[in-house]
């Protein structure tokens, strides 16, 4: 996923505006909720397995 790494903030937000709207076409106001819902879980536990993964690299060794 190095190619998200290039983009600049204005043109993730673009990117992330255009599939969230091409993920939300014919879905029900509950499919967009549990949609979100998942998508907010898969955010927020990437952000710990990234602090986590940079405190393991950060303790002294045994």
């Amino acid at each position: 996923m190095g190619c998200l790494n290039d983009l600049n903030p204005c043109e993730l937000v673009t990117l992330a505006n255009i599939i969230s709207v091409s993920l939300a076409q014919n879905l029900s106001s509950d499919e967009l909720a549990s949609l979100g819902g998942f998508f907010t879980i898969l955010g927020d536990s990437l952000a710990v397995l990234s602090v986590s993964s940079n405190n393991c690299d950060k303790k002294p060794s045994c």
